[in-house]
Protein backbone atom coordinates (compact mmCIF):
# COMPACT_ATOMS: atom_id res chain seq x y z
CA UNK A 1 0.00 0.00 0.00
CA UNK A 2 1.37 3.08 -0.82
CA UNK A 3 2.31 5.83 1.80
CA UNK A 4 -0.99 8.01 0.28
CA UNK A 5 -3.01 5.42 0.19
CA UNK A 6 -2.94 4.39 3.85
CA UNK A 7 -2.88 8.05 4.89
CA UNK A 8 -6.26 8.29 3.39
CA UNK A 9 -7.40 4.88 4.70
CA UNK A 10 -6.51 6.34 8.69
CA UNK A 11 -7.94 9.51 7.73
CA UNK A 12 -11.12 7.42 6.86
CA UNK A 13 -11.65 5.31 9.84
CA UNK A 14 -9.33 6.15 12.70
CA UNK A 15 -11.21 9.20 15.24
CA UNK A 16 -8.02 11.03 16.39
CA UNK A 17 -9.89 12.36 19.63
CA UNK A 18 -10.52 9.11 20.26
CA UNK A 19 -6.37 8.35 20.04
CA UNK A 20 -5.34 10.78 21.94
CA UNK A 21 -7.86 9.41 25.07
CA UNK A 22 -6.06 5.86 24.81
CA UNK A 23 -2.63 7.30 25.00
CA UNK A 24 -3.53 9.52 28.19
CA UNK A 25 -5.13 6.59 29.74
CA UNK A 26 -2.73 4.49 28.92
CA UNK A 27 0.27 6.80 30.87
CA UNK A 28 -2.32 7.67 33.55
CA UNK A 29 -2.15 3.61 34.50
CA UNK A 30 1.28 2.77 34.18
CA UNK A 31 2.01 6.00 36.77
CA UNK A 32 -0.75 4.94 38.73
CA UNK A 33 0.31 0.99 39.06
CA UNK A 34 3.66 0.38 37.62
CA UNK A 35 6.43 0.21 40.20
CA UNK A 36 9.01 1.27 38.29
CA UNK A 37 11.05 4.55 39.27
CA UNK A 38 10.31 6.97 36.84
CA UNK A 39 13.56 8.36 37.70
CA UNK A 40 15.40 5.44 35.52
CA UNK A 41 13.94 6.61 32.44
CA UNK A 42 16.38 9.02 32.53
CA UNK A 43 20.26 7.17 31.39
CA UNK A 44 22.35 10.56 32.53
CA UNK A 45 21.19 10.88 35.85
CA UNK A 46 22.34 7.77 38.93
CA UNK A 47 20.17 6.93 41.46
CA UNK A 48 21.40 8.34 45.28
CA UNK A 49 22.92 6.04 47.30
CA UNK A 50 20.63 4.98 49.97
CA UNK A 51 20.54 6.53 53.67
CA UNK A 52 21.13 4.85 56.96
CA UNK A 53 19.64 5.59 59.64
CA UNK A 54 20.39 4.68 63.47
CA UNK A 55 18.98 5.75 66.84
CA UNK A 56 20.26 5.00 70.14
CA UNK A 57 17.89 2.71 72.62
CA UNK A 58 18.68 2.46 76.24
CA UNK A 59 20.07 -1.23 76.91
CA UNK A 60 17.61 -3.43 78.73
CA UNK A 61 17.06 -3.39 82.23
CA UNK A 62 19.39 -6.94 83.28
CA UNK A 63 17.04 -9.32 85.09
CA UNK A 64 16.93 -9.57 88.57
CA UNK A 65 19.23 -11.52 90.31
CA UNK A 66 19.06 -13.12 93.71
CA UNK A 67 21.94 -12.35 96.16
CA UNK A 68 23.77 -14.79 97.39
CA UNK A 69 24.39 -14.28 101.38
CA UNK A 70 27.87 -13.05 101.37
CA UNK A 71 30.43 -15.17 104.02
CA UNK A 72 31.10 -13.85 107.20
CA UNK A 73 34.15 -11.44 107.37
CA UNK A 74 37.03 -10.41 109.60
CA UNK A 75 36.61 -6.96 111.12
CA UNK A 76 38.33 -4.85 109.04
CA UNK A 77 41.43 -2.70 110.70
CA UNK A 78 40.43 0.78 109.15
CA UNK A 79 38.53 2.61 111.16
CA UNK A 80 34.98 3.29 110.68
CA UNK A 81 32.28 5.72 111.81
CA UNK A 82 30.24 4.81 114.86
CA UNK A 83 27.00 2.85 113.69
CA UNK A 84 24.61 0.50 114.91
CA UNK A 85 24.29 -2.74 114.11
CA UNK A 86 23.48 -4.04 110.84
CA UNK A 87 21.11 -6.28 109.43
CA UNK A 88 21.98 -9.40 107.79
CA UNK A 89 23.82 -9.09 104.84
CA UNK A 90 20.85 -11.60 103.03
CA UNK A 91 18.17 -8.70 103.83
CA UNK A 92 20.12 -5.94 102.86
CA UNK A 93 21.03 -7.05 99.14
CA UNK A 94 17.61 -6.84 97.65
CA UNK A 95 16.47 -3.79 99.10
CA UNK A 96 20.28 -2.42 97.80
CA UNK A 97 19.86 -4.25 94.61
CA UNK A 98 16.14 -3.05 94.30
CA UNK A 99 16.91 0.92 95.07
CA UNK A 100 19.69 0.70 92.65
CA UNK A 101 22.86 1.32 94.97
CA UNK A 102 26.09 0.80 95.16
CA UNK A 103 28.15 -1.64 97.34
CA UNK A 104 30.12 1.40 98.79
CA UNK A 105 26.83 2.71 99.38
CA UNK A 106 25.16 -0.29 101.43
CA UNK A 107 28.20 0.01 103.69
CA UNK A 108 27.56 2.97 104.66
CA UNK A 109 25.25 4.31 107.18
CA UNK A 110 21.58 5.44 106.65
CA UNK A 111 21.17 8.89 107.61
CA UNK A 112 17.24 7.63 109.07
CA UNK A 113 17.93 4.24 111.46
CA UNK A 114 17.24 4.25 114.44
CA UNK A 115 19.40 5.27 117.15
CA UNK A 116 20.54 2.38 119.50
CA UNK A 117 21.58 2.71 122.99
CA UNK A 118 24.45 4.04 124.42
CA UNK A 119 25.99 0.64 125.54
CA UNK A 120 26.04 -0.75 121.73
CA UNK A 121 27.40 2.73 120.84
CA UNK A 122 30.28 2.70 123.54
CA UNK A 123 31.24 -1.01 122.34
CA UNK A 124 31.25 -0.18 119.26
CA UNK A 125 33.25 2.84 119.61
CA UNK A 126 35.82 0.44 122.05
CA UNK A 127 36.22 -1.97 118.84
CA UNK A 128 36.93 0.85 116.10
CA UNK A 129 39.66 2.31 118.69
CA UNK A 130 40.90 -1.27 118.73
CA UNK A 131 41.50 -2.20 115.29
CA UNK A 132 42.82 1.65 114.56
CA UNK A 133 45.74 0.65 116.91
CA UNK A 134 46.27 -2.60 115.01
CA UNK A 135 46.31 -0.53 111.71
CA UNK A 136 50.24 0.19 110.80
CA UNK A 137 51.34 3.44 111.86
CA UNK A 138 54.03 5.30 110.16
CA UNK A 139 57.40 6.09 112.40
CA UNK A 140 57.90 9.23 113.22
CA UNK A 141 61.59 10.37 111.89
CA UNK A 142 63.65 11.88 114.35
CA UNK A 143 66.17 15.48 112.89
CA UNK A 144 69.18 13.38 114.57
CA UNK A 145 68.20 10.42 111.99
CA UNK A 146 69.31 12.85 108.75
CA UNK A 147 72.20 11.67 106.92
CA UNK A 148 75.81 12.64 108.51
CA UNK A 149 77.32 15.18 106.17
CA UNK A 150 80.29 13.78 103.95
CA UNK A 151 83.38 13.38 104.91
CA UNK A 152 85.17 14.50 101.39
CA UNK A 153 83.61 16.11 98.91
CA UNK A 154 85.86 16.59 95.13
CA UNK A 155 83.90 18.74 92.70
CA UNK A 156 85.31 19.50 88.68
CA UNK A 157 83.35 22.77 87.21
CA UNK A 158 83.67 24.00 83.93
CA UNK A 159 83.81 28.19 83.89
CA UNK A 160 82.31 30.03 81.59
CA UNK A 161 82.21 34.02 81.07
CA UNK A 162 79.57 36.38 80.11
CA UNK A 163 77.16 33.48 79.31
CA UNK A 164 79.65 32.59 76.41
CA UNK A 165 79.17 28.83 75.01
CA UNK A 166 83.01 27.96 74.84
CA UNK A 167 84.72 27.46 78.38
CA UNK A 168 87.35 30.17 79.78
CA UNK A 169 88.17 27.91 81.98
CA UNK A 170 87.77 25.38 85.02
CA UNK A 171 87.73 24.96 88.69
CA UNK A 172 87.88 22.34 91.54
CA UNK A 173 86.51 23.13 94.90
CA UNK A 174 87.70 19.81 97.68
CA UNK A 175 85.84 19.95 101.11
CA UNK A 176 88.22 17.32 103.60
CA UNK A 177 86.83 16.34 107.05
CA UNK A 178 90.68 15.59 108.13
CA UNK A 179 89.24 14.59 112.10
CA UNK A 180 85.62 14.60 113.52
CA UNK A 181 86.33 17.81 115.28
CA UNK A 182 88.28 19.89 111.63
CA UNK A 183 87.81 20.43 108.04
CA UNK A 184 89.58 22.43 105.15
CA UNK A 185 88.22 23.42 102.01
CA UNK A 186 89.93 24.64 98.58
CA UNK A 187 88.48 26.69 95.66
CA UNK A 188 90.82 26.89 92.70
CA UNK A 189 90.08 28.77 89.26
CA UNK A 190 92.07 28.57 86.18
CA UNK A 191 91.90 29.73 83.18
CA UNK A 192 92.11 28.48 79.35
CA UNK A 193 94.58 29.51 76.69
CA UNK A 194 95.24 32.85 76.41
CA UNK A 195 93.16 33.63 79.38
CA UNK A 196 95.37 31.52 81.33
CA UNK A 197 98.54 34.01 80.08
CA UNK A 198 96.63 37.03 80.89
CA UNK A 199 94.73 36.04 84.21
CA UNK A 200 96.49 34.17 87.30
CA UNK A 201 95.25 31.35 89.21
CA UNK A 202 92.30 32.45 91.87
CA UNK A 203 92.83 30.07 95.13
CA UNK A 204 90.43 30.44 98.34
CA UNK A 205 91.23 28.42 101.41
CA UNK A 206 89.04 27.70 104.77
CA UNK A 207 90.08 25.80 107.15
CA UNK A 208 88.56 25.51 110.71
CA UNK A 209 86.61 23.53 113.21
CA UNK A 210 83.15 21.19 113.38
CA UNK A 211 80.77 21.93 115.67
CA UNK A 212 77.43 21.48 116.70
CA UNK A 213 75.84 23.86 114.42
CA UNK A 214 78.14 23.06 111.48
CA UNK A 215 81.21 24.74 110.33
CA UNK A 216 83.12 27.67 111.99
CA UNK A 217 85.73 29.00 110.28
CA UNK A 218 89.11 29.96 111.89
CA UNK A 219 91.10 31.01 108.83
CA UNK A 220 90.06 32.08 105.32
CA UNK A 221 92.69 33.40 102.51
CA UNK A 222 91.83 34.84 98.95
CA UNK A 223 94.45 35.37 96.59
CA UNK A 224 94.26 36.45 92.94
CA UNK A 225 97.50 35.18 91.59
CA UNK A 226 101.03 36.02 92.97
CA UNK A 227 100.27 39.95 93.87
CA UNK A 228 99.64 41.03 97.63
CA UNK A 229 97.73 43.86 96.82
CA UNK A 230 94.86 40.81 95.79
CA UNK A 231 95.70 38.98 98.81
CA UNK A 232 93.13 39.06 101.49
CA UNK A 233 92.73 36.91 105.09
CA UNK A 234 90.46 36.43 108.12
CA UNK A 235 90.89 35.35 111.02
CA UNK A 236 88.15 34.28 113.49
CA UNK A 237 88.93 34.59 117.30
CA UNK A 238 85.63 32.97 119.05
CA UNK A 239 87.25 33.13 122.38
CA UNK A 240 87.16 36.75 121.86
CA UNK A 241 84.28 37.09 119.31
CA UNK A 242 87.21 39.52 117.11
CA UNK A 243 87.57 38.91 113.38
CA UNK A 244 90.62 40.15 111.66
CA UNK A 245 90.73 41.34 108.52
CA UNK A 246 94.05 41.54 106.83
CA UNK A 247 94.80 43.31 103.28
CA UNK A 248 98.08 44.99 101.47
CA UNK A 249 96.96 48.05 103.34
CA UNK A 250 96.79 46.87 106.72
CA UNK A 251 94.65 45.14 109.27
CA UNK A 252 91.54 46.13 110.67
CA UNK A 253 89.41 44.11 113.52
CA UNK A 254 85.67 44.01 113.94
CA UNK A 255 82.68 42.40 116.34
CA UNK A 256 82.49 38.31 115.80
CA UNK A 257 78.83 37.54 115.20
CA UNK A 258 77.73 34.28 115.61
CA UNK A 259 77.63 31.45 112.96
CA UNK A 260 79.69 34.12 111.05
CA UNK A 261 81.09 32.21 107.50
CA UNK A 262 83.68 33.05 105.10
CA UNK A 263 82.70 33.21 101.30
CA UNK A 264 83.98 29.17 100.76
CA UNK A 265 82.70 27.64 103.84
CA UNK A 266 78.85 29.19 103.38
CA UNK A 267 78.40 27.47 100.51
CA UNK A 268 79.16 23.47 102.59
CA UNK A 269 77.16 24.71 105.51
CA UNK A 270 74.24 23.78 104.06
CA UNK A 271 75.11 19.82 104.55
CA UNK A 272 74.90 21.04 108.28
CA UNK A 273 71.80 23.62 108.05
CA UNK A 274 69.82 22.35 105.25
CA UNK A 275 68.83 25.71 102.77
CA UNK A 276 65.80 27.82 103.71
CA UNK A 277 65.84 27.31 107.39
CA UNK A 278 68.32 30.50 107.90
CA UNK A 279 68.27 33.08 105.65
CA UNK A 280 69.83 35.51 106.93
CA UNK A 281 73.78 34.78 107.61
CA UNK A 282 77.07 37.15 107.92
CA UNK A 283 80.12 36.52 105.37
CA UNK A 284 83.76 38.05 104.59
CA UNK A 285 85.60 37.84 101.80
CA UNK A 286 88.59 38.53 103.62
CA UNK A 287 88.57 42.61 103.13
CA UNK A 288 84.94 43.10 104.79
CA UNK A 289 82.27 41.87 106.85
CA UNK A 290 78.88 42.25 106.22
CA UNK A 291 75.40 40.74 106.49
CA UNK A 292 73.56 38.70 103.49
CA UNK A 293 70.29 37.98 102.62
CA UNK A 294 69.46 34.98 100.63
CA UNK A 295 66.06 33.65 98.70
CA UNK A 296 64.18 30.57 97.31
CA UNK A 297 64.27 30.71 93.50
CA UNK A 298 63.02 27.41 92.44
CA UNK A 299 63.97 23.98 92.11
CA UNK A 300 65.99 22.91 88.92
CA UNK A 301 67.20 19.60 87.55
CA UNK A 302 70.71 19.62 85.80
CA UNK A 303 72.52 16.92 84.37
CA UNK A 304 76.06 15.92 85.20
CA UNK A 305 77.95 13.44 83.95
CA UNK A 306 74.92 12.24 81.90
CA UNK A 307 72.87 11.85 85.62
CA UNK A 308 70.00 14.32 86.16
CA UNK A 309 70.52 16.00 89.28
CA UNK A 310 67.17 17.90 91.23
CA UNK A 311 69.32 20.96 93.05
CA UNK A 312 67.74 23.92 95.25
CA UNK A 313 68.53 27.37 93.24
CA UNK A 314 69.49 30.24 95.88
CA UNK A 315 70.42 33.47 95.53
CA UNK A 316 72.33 36.04 98.07
CA UNK A 317 73.10 39.60 97.93
CA UNK A 318 74.15 42.51 99.49
CA UNK A 319 72.18 45.43 99.91
CA UNK A 320 74.68 48.19 99.63
CA UNK A 321 76.16 46.67 96.83
CA UNK A 322 75.45 44.94 92.84
CA UNK A 323 77.09 41.70 93.73
CA UNK A 324 74.68 39.08 93.69
CA UNK A 325 75.93 35.44 93.91
CA UNK A 326 73.13 32.26 92.81
CA UNK A 327 74.02 28.74 94.12
CA UNK A 328 72.14 25.64 93.31
CA UNK A 329 72.51 22.98 95.44
CA UNK A 330 72.07 19.31 94.92
CA UNK A 331 69.10 17.69 97.11
CA UNK A 332 70.32 14.16 96.99
CA UNK A 333 74.08 14.95 97.50
CA UNK A 334 73.38 16.86 101.04
CA UNK A 335 73.12 20.36 98.99
CA UNK A 336 76.67 20.64 98.06
CA UNK A 337 76.78 23.43 95.10
CA UNK A 338 76.89 21.92 91.72
CA UNK A 339 76.88 25.41 90.04
CA UNK A 340 77.78 29.01 91.16
CA UNK A 341 77.01 31.60 89.08
CA UNK A 342 78.18 35.31 90.26
CA UNK A 343 77.39 38.71 89.11
CA UNK A 344 80.40 41.30 89.61
CA UNK A 345 79.98 44.81 90.57
CA UNK A 346 81.54 45.47 87.15
CA UNK A 347 78.80 43.70 85.57
CA UNK A 348 80.68 40.66 84.35
CA UNK A 349 79.10 37.35 84.85
CA UNK A 350 80.84 33.83 85.64
CA UNK A 351 79.42 30.88 85.87
CA UNK A 352 80.73 27.66 87.08
CA UNK A 353 78.92 24.49 86.46
CA UNK A 354 79.75 21.14 87.83
CA UNK A 355 81.05 18.20 85.62
CA UNK A 356 82.23 15.53 88.15
CA UNK A 357 81.14 14.88 91.64
CA UNK A 358 82.75 12.71 94.16
CA UNK A 359 81.21 12.67 97.54
CA UNK A 360 82.37 10.28 100.36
Amino acid sequence: MQASGLRHWIQQHVSWPLALALCFSLLLHVFAFSEMDWRHWFADEASAPPVLQARLLPPPKPPAVAALPKPAQAAPAKPRSVQPKPASPVAQAPAAEAAGVSAEEQASPALDEQPVSGEENEQARLAEINAWHEMDQPEAVPDDARLPPYQHVKTDFVVFVNGEERPAGSAEIEYVRDTPETYRLRWLVEGRGLLKLLYPSLEQQSTGEVGPSGLKPHLYRYAFGSRASKTYEATFDWETNVITLKTAKGEQQRDLRVNTQDILSFMYQFMFVPPLQEMHVTLTNGRRVGEYEYSFEGEDSLVIADHAIQTVHIVHTRGDTDEKVELWLASDYRYVPVKIKKLEKNGMVIEQVATRLIAE
